[in-house]
């Protein structure tokens, strides 16, 4: 994603290399120098007491192991970025897989166990996706989601960039992890820091306010916000960093601030959790829930026979996870037994309790769609969310939090002698 690489595609070896030491001026790669910024980087989160993902091409991982071990044993998380910062989505099946394995015997070497993968320049194909999992990985944070914050500030050089990364607009998609199969897909936010400084040049304070804006929609709308903020860059965005980690924590419900790999765990562990609802009677429902630490249960619309506590718009956060509801209908999400099984699995992994029934009039929401593909979802979320029907469902964040924030920045060179190797395949 450096500026650099776009230039190794389109423009050449040449150009490339003027405009790569035109970015080690002005950001350095000298010795200690991104460590440096490392250090800056890290001591921001630790004022705020969170911690970073950053993803890094294994390669620089090789050539530093003793550095990278030491941030990653104060709880950096470290991703794979890559064997070398190649274009994953021109490479086949048989070379993703050599490329992986041996970044794996890179991280393995170093003692620093990886958890997940972003592709450079945010780019992938389906061998890429299938290469993760089986190797054993748990996420991957390649696809990219565009939010419309820019206004006068937008030009055709950021869409062609948007075009090249395969970015998809969060005005018609959820930003959202999403399992598929055994992986966890975590989106990537955009504008990011290379957007903001390198293609917009915008000034520090409309950088503060384009992250801000997007922290406070991901949090009106119960959604992740995954920050892209290289090292070399820390400099230039410290101060939209620090506007961004203090705002998540004033809203309420809270923001929940975490790694990469503890928020694809969540999300694995959570969609697994198991649910009983026994019939008590025709408005009387018990419900039992067993999940990870942190399950939430929200309800609205119902009485409820354990305490619950004012959480958002009409919702009560109940604070058990075995109570007695009573509603004049199913307080649940009704579906045709012909209901497209994608459906089923996207309102499992949001936290919604389904029931199967051709009983229409039993419920509140009811779905009978055979159909059901991805730009769909987020018209069916502002479906069930902006109507005040009673229903009871669990919070897609842990301890109640009503949204996500993941502050990650890519790895793609340690020092000057790194960047030249890279730009030379290396």
């Amino acid at each position: 994603m450096n500026p650099i690489s776009l230039a190794v595609h389109g423009k050449g070896i040449r150009k490339a290399i003027q405009r790569g030491f035109s970015i080690v001026g002005r950001y350095g790669f000298a010795p200690n120098k991104m460590e440096r910024a490392l250090t800056q980087y890290t001591d921001i989160l630790s004022r705020f007491d969170c911690r970073a993902t950053f993803p890094i091409i294994s390669l620089a991982v090789q050539r530093h192991p003793e550095l990278i071990k030491k941030y990653y044993d104060q709880g950096i998380e470290f991703a794979i970025h890559g064997f070398r910062h190649l274009d994953h989505s021109e490479l086949s099946y048989e070379e993703q897989r050599e490329h992986l394995a041996l970044s794996l015997q890179i991280f393995e070497q170093a003692n620093i166990e990886p958890r997940g993968f972003r592709g450079p320049y945010l780019r992938w194909n389906a061998e890429t996706l299938t290469v993760l999992e089986e190797c054993g990985l748990l996420y991957d944070s390649s696809q990219s989601l565009t939010w419309d914050v820019l206004g006068e500030y937008d030009n055709p050089d950021y869409q062609h960039v948007l075009q090249f990364y395969g970015s998809r607009s969060a005005t018609n998609y959820p930003s959202l992890p999403n399992l598929e199969d055994k992986l966890v897909r975590l989106p990537y936010s955009l504008p990011d820091d290379e957007a903001l400084v390198e293609r917009l040049i915008l000034p520090p304070g409309k950088m503060n306010e384009m992250w801000l804006d997007i922290l406070h929609r991901t949090h009106r709308l119960g959604e992740l916000f995954t920050i892209g903020l290289h090292p070399e860059r820390i400099s230039f965005c410290k101060d939209a960093l620090e506007a961004v980690l203090a705002e998540s924590g004033k809203l309420q419900p809270a923001v929940w601030v975490a790694r990469l790999d503890e928020i694809a765990a969540w999300w694995w562990e959570r969609t697994r959790a198991k649910i009983e609802i026994d019939m008590v009677s025709e408005d009387e429902f018990h419900v039992s829930v067993l999940g990870p630490e942190g399950t939430t249960v929200l309800a609205r619309g119902v009485e409820v026979d354990a305490p619950t506590v004012p959480w958002t718009g009409s919702y009560q956060q109940v604070e058990a996870t075995e109570f007695t509801i009573r509603a004049p209908r199913h307080p649940f999400v009704g579906l045709s037994p012909s209901a497209s099984p994608d459906l089923v699995d996207f309102l499992r992994q949001q936290g919604y309790i389904i029931e199967f029934s051709s009983d229409r009039k039993a419920y509140a929401y009811y779905f009978d769609q055979p159909q059901f593909v991805a730009r769909h979802k987020r018209f069916l979320l502002a479906q069930i969310e902006g109507a005040n029907f009673p229903l009871v469902r669990l919070s897609r964040w842990p301890n109640g939090a009503r949204s996500a924030l993941s502050i990650t920045g890519d790895i793609d060179a340690l020092t000057l002698w790194d960047y030249v190797l890279r730009m030379f395949g290396k």
